[in-house]
This record gives structure tokens, C-alpha cells and sequence, in this order.
């Protein structure tokens, strides 16, 4: 039962974003791979929800978040648009800025989201079990030294 909490603290780790999801898993002891897969889990979850939700969801959340904070990083977000495309974007930024505050900002840029969400939850796999595979042996080699 106390295994089934620790993945079910990373999932919900994860579901609040990349890197708070990969630092609970490493912290609670988990393999690589099942940090990796429930933190990629609980993001994926938290970034279909804010999809699926409907505007009255995404009205509140922009509310709560402020608009200064993510006029901000609209910014940014434009400038990699340009750069990058939809492609591109989806891939990036979810590692750099997080899938929560990139989905809510590719949904008030972009008009057609669905390609952007494809790629969105591909690079929250990619970040998730690319970052958790190259943190693993920096933290070993670390506690190693104390």
C-alpha cells in the first residue's frame, strides 16, 4: 500500500508540472522509470483536463494566474512560434515553461490547438524520461561524494 502512495505523490507531483514531478519521484526513491512515467502521467492528465474543460475553466484559471504573468510569456511564446512552428513550440516549451502555463498560452495564440496539443504531450514524454534518465546518475554521483 505505502508503493501505491509514493507513484500516486508522483502522479499528482507530476499533474502540477514536469519539474516538480521528477524531483518527488527521485526524492521517494522510484526507479527511473516509473518517475519518469508517473510524473509524464500526471502532466499529460493535468493538460488534457485544461483542454477538455471549456472556457468557463480556462476563464478561471486565467483569473487565478493573472494576465500579467502570462502576457509575459506570450511574448516568448510568439517569438519561438515564429522560430520554431506549432512543431517546434510543442516540443520546447513544455520542458522551458511547463505544459500548464503552455497549453493555456498556445490555446489563446493558436487557432487550430490540436496539433499543438499533439505535440504538447509528446514533449511532455520526451522531457519527462529525458530529464528523470540524465538527473539519476548526477544525483548518485552527488549523494556518492557526501
Amino acid at each position: 500500500m505505502e508503493e501505491i502512495g509514493r507513484y500516486f505523490a508522483v502522479y499528482l507531483a507530476g499533474a502540477t508540472g514536469i519539474w516538480k514531478g521528477i524531483p518527488v519521484g527521485i526524492a521517494m526513491g522510484l526507479t527511473p522509470f516509473f518517475t519518469a512515467t508517473f510524473t509524464s502521467l500526471g502532466a499529460v492528465s493535468s493538460a488534457l483536463l485544461v483542454y477538455f474543460s471549456g472556457e468557463p475553466f480556462r476563464k478561471w484559471l486565467m483569473n487565478k494566474y493573472g494576465t500579467r504573468k502570462i502576457a509575459h510569456k506570450q511574448e516568448k511564446f510568439n517569438v519561438w512560434l515564429q522560430k520554431y512552428g506549432v512543431a517546434g513550440l510543442g516540443l520546447m516549451v513544455t520542458g522551458l515553461l511547463g505544459p500548464f502555463i503552455s497549453l493555456m498560452i498556445g490555446m489563446l495564440l493558436l487557432k487550430d490547438t490540436r496539433k499543438f496539443l499533439l505535440f504538447l504531450l509528446l514533449g511532455i514524454l520526451i522531457w519527462s524520461f529525458g530529464i528523470t534518465y540524465l538527473s539519476t546518475p548526477i544525483i548518485g554521483l552527488v549523494k556518492g561524494m557526501m
